[in-house]
């Protein structure tokens, strides 16, 4: 019989993103915040609480774009993929870009390696959905 790990715990959540940030040359606080910049994504993790619980809030923000054309557009498909049902895909108006927010539950992860996975995996899904709502370039002639 295996033994199963435990949870990482908040506190070693917050202390991983404080070390990153130390070593990413960005300013400690209170509340940690990381940012990193994976491709065209800038992302920003921290240690969030849910009621009783906390979770890993991971925003992907995409790069400027234009404007939704409508209110009622429809979420990229990216989005309905399995496992993808604790995001928000959200028009940020001042910035002129869409932000992606990811929140995963600790009790779901077991160690830091978890924690850098779903900082990639958010990512890849915004990047993902900023390649579907991108405009394409007509054919050149």
């Amino acid at each position: 019989m295996q033994d199963e790990q435990d949870d990482i715990s908040g506190q070693e959540v917050k202390q991983l993103l404080l070390d990153l940030m130390h070593y990413s040359g960005q300013k400690a606080a209170a509340r940690p915040a990381l940012e990193l910049q994976i491709g065209d994504i800038l992302t920003r993790t921290s240690v969030e609480p849910a009621g009783i619980d906390l979770y890993l809030s991971v925003t992907g923000l995409l790069p400027p774009c234009d404007a939704p054309m409508t209110a009622s557009m429809a979420p990229p498909a990216a989005l309905s993929e399995e496992g993808n049902d604790n995001c928000d895909f959200l028009w940020h108006a001042d910035e002129g870009r869409y932000v992606l927010v990811r929140k995963i539950a600790l009790r779901t992860l077991t160690d830091e390696r978890g924690v850098m996975d779903e900082i990639l995996n958010t990512a890849d899904l915004a990047t993902r959905c900023f390649d579907e709502i991108r405009p394409k370039s007509p054919p050149r002639r």
